[in-house]
């Protein structure tokens, strides 16, 4: 039983989805990080049959950013900049970047980079309000417990401070600031408007983050021909958010 105990440990501790934490200039215990990380690693799991790469995630004052070279361990780096137990910005910050990497993230830039942008964006809205909720009866403490309601109100005041938008008024919104988006893809007014927009789409149906493993990075491509490699290269279940995404940036107003 001992022998077979030590395996389960070894294989865990060897786990090609495990995160490395670097805890320095956190504020912070790693522990009490990892209990923050890991749920929101599980909320964004690769698709079904695709590769698990391991993580290492580290403070930097230049962050949140992932880094596109690979540490020497062939981890993907995370640098996040939140500190001192502002547990609703590290979800949020985690988050985004980690939409990244199930992106597979792409160190050339192209002019509907933006759309990546904005479901990173949605992706950190959606970390919050998610684990907000399941934190009532499954939060990994009791102290997550109590400060689930923190996340819900930091992702509103996010929401808040955008751009309202509907669905019919998006295509002009889209419209007025495309060459804006195209240029400056971290945009976060105009791409977080649109997350705004997006989130309730991937709420409903979240199995359409796995949606962002074949997300296009061509170049010189209008956002018609950009979606339309997108679908191309996706499963057909993915096909109706794919297509609810399309109307809501194109139809015309």
């Amino acid at each position: 039983m001992k022998l077979l105990t030590f395996i389960t440990l070894l294989l865990t501790h060897l786990s090609p989805a495990q995160i490395r934490i670097d805890p320095r200039n956190f504020g912070m215990p790693e522990a009490e990080l990892r209990t923050l990380l890991q749920p929101t690693l599980a909320l964004f799991p690769p698709p079904e049959g695709a590769p698990k790469t391991p993580l290492f995630i580290s403070h930097h004052p230049a962050g949140p950013i992932t880094l596109f070279q690979r540490t020497p361990r062939r981890e993907i780096a995370i640098r996040l900049n939140s500190r001192n137990r502002y547990h609703a910005q590290f979800i949020y910050q985690f988050a985004h970047e980690l939409a990244h990497v199930r992106a597979n993230l792409h160190p050339d830039p192209h002019q509907n980079k933006w759309l990546e942008e904005t479901l990173c964006e949605a992706a950190s809205l959606y970390a919050l309000r998610k684990l907000s909720t399941q934190w009532e009866k499954n939060a990994p403490n009791k102290t997550l417990q109590n400060y689930r309601h923190h996340l819900a109100t930091y992702a509103a005041k996010v929401i808040a401070t955008r751009h309202p938008l509907t669905p019919e008024t998006a295509p002009a919104f889209y419209l007025k600031h495309r060459t804006t988006l195209r240029a400056n893809p971290t945009n976060r007014q105009l791409n977080g408007a649109l997350a705004n927009l997006i989130l309730p789409l991937l709420e409903a149906h979240p199995t359409h983050w796995h949606a962002l493993a074949t997300l296009p990075h061509k170049k010189d491509t209008t956002l018609p021909q950009h979606l339309a490699a997108w679908r191309a290269a996706t499963p057909k279940k993915h096909h109706p958010f794919l297509t609810n995404l399309q109307t809501l940036l194109l139809k015309k107003p």
